[in-house]
């Protein structure tokens, strides 16, 4: 972690750029967006998949990690749940609106931008911080499937497979092997898209993770969007098959198990 000495001030305020040219309360919001649980997107080829790790606790109903935001778009998101839960309300009243004004849903990637116009907004004024929270998008619209990262600055992506949250290097490194791999596209069914993130998701958090504690969501071509958890029925073999998968990954790369970050409340 960075000391405060090195900013001598530059990190109070989003209106200040330090003399190196950054911004450290955007750089701050990234760090919290990295202590929430992992969320990741992908795109198949008719379908995208969004999944992420629930907090799960003896004393506390599961919370909610994936949303669905119109019939054809669902988000994902890793940082703090108000901040994400702000951003996930903003885009489906934008998907609302456009809705109803042109009477046909909204591209995905247009609502990326609109809900990343809004993040970035929170960089530029005194008395307001960045949103601690980085969202991912994911939906199938009349271009077809796209997913779009949304980071704490306002800055937007289009993903083939993405992950953000604690220990995300972990999945996308896993990711990147089956894409160079595979002539550098990830031509995928929906099936094998959700085994896949299945495995990253276990990449970043444990092998031996419950069924419970993961969501997933996902929409087909001229489908609604679907939210599920790795137990149900439909799921679980795709989860053992990922098990299996992420299993031999960690071993011919010689990676160790993941440790997460004890996050604080509010996180997820």
């Amino acid at each position: 972690m960075w000391r405060p000495e090195q900013f001598a001030g530059y990190d109070r305020s989003t209106i200040l750029f330090s003399p190196d040219g950054r911004i450290i309360q955007v750089e701050y919001a990234r760090k919290a967006m990295q202590r929430g649980t992992i969320s990741i997107g992908l795109v198949a080829r008719d379908a995208v998949v969004l999944l992420g790790r629930r907090k799960m606790d003896i004393l506390v109903l599961p919370n909610k990690k994936v949303y669905q935001v119109d019939d054809h778009i669902g988000a994902v998101f890793s940082g703090y749940s108000a901040d994400g839960r702000t951003l996930i309300n903003y885009a489906r009243e934008r998907a609302q609106v456009y809705r109803y004004v042109y009477g046909e849903p909204i591209d995905v990637e247009l609502l990326g931008y609109e809900v990343a116009e809004m993040m970035h907004q929170y960089t530029q004024y005194g008395g307001a911080r960045p949103f601690g929270c980085g969202l991912i998008l994911g939906g199938v619209d009349i271009v077809g499937p796209k997913v779009v990262y949304i980071d704490p600055g306002g800055a937007l992506m289009r993903w083939i497979a993405g992950a953000i949250g604690a220990n995300k290097d972990r999945a996308e490194k896993f990711f990147r092997d089956y894409v160079e791999k595979n002539g550098g596209k990830l031509d995928v069914d929906l099936k094998e898209a959700i085994m896949l993130g299945l495995a990253g998701v276990l990449l970043a958090t444990s092998l031996d993770i419950k069924p419970e504690e993961i969501e997933i969501g996902y929409v087909k071509k001229g489908e609604k969007f679907v939210i599920k958890t790795a137990k149900d029925p439909e799921i679980l073999p795709l989860l053992q098959e990922a098990k299996k998968k992420a299993g031999e990954w960690k071993g011919k790369a010689g990676e160790e198990e993941a440790s997460e970050e004890t996050s604080e409340e509010g996180m997820i």
